[in-house]
């Protein structure tokens, strides 16, 4: 595979999940706040870190590239079942498909874009976790 990656000490998966569910808690005030662009930039950012959060934990590394499709490449290596991970593989490309518009084009996030960009993050740490089980502590 030809994605960047960063080796990182296992035990460092709590700081990805930490900032993973800060930027969740952020995008669902944003989102109550009627701020859809700022709801959406937390979501995907959610969904970044929560990918890392869980492939440091699996397999000590996390993505490195400037291309964040490729944490989905990375996603689908790991040692869980394939149709599960093609699953949220789509929900963490989705996030990623609207990263663009959402922090570069002039263009302005709707509130069905933001509400669904914070449900797929929502949906995608909600996977995370169930995965790291009981392994993470709150710091």
């Amino acid at each position: 595979m030809s994605v960047r990656i960063r080796r990182v000490n296992k035990v460092l998966f709590e700081n990805y999940l930490k900032k993973a569910k800060e930027n969740l808690d952020t995008a669902r005030e944003c989102l109550d706040a009627g701020r859809w662009n700022a709801a959406t930039i937390n979501a995907v950012h959610c969904g970044i870190s929560a990918c890392d959060a869980l492939t440091v934990f699996m397999i000590g590394v996390r993505h490195a590239g400037e291309r964040h499709e490729d944490a989905v490449s990375l996603l689908q290596t790991l040692n869980l079942p394939k149709d599960t991970l093609a699953s949220k593989g789509r929900q963490l490309s989705r996030l990623l498909e609207i990263k663009n518009a959402a922090e570069y084009e002039e263009r302005l996030i709707t509130q069905k874009e933001a509400t669904e960009a914070a449900r797929d993050a929502e949906r995608f740490l909600e996977w995370v976790e169930q995965i790291l089980g009981g392994v993470a502590g709150d710091r």
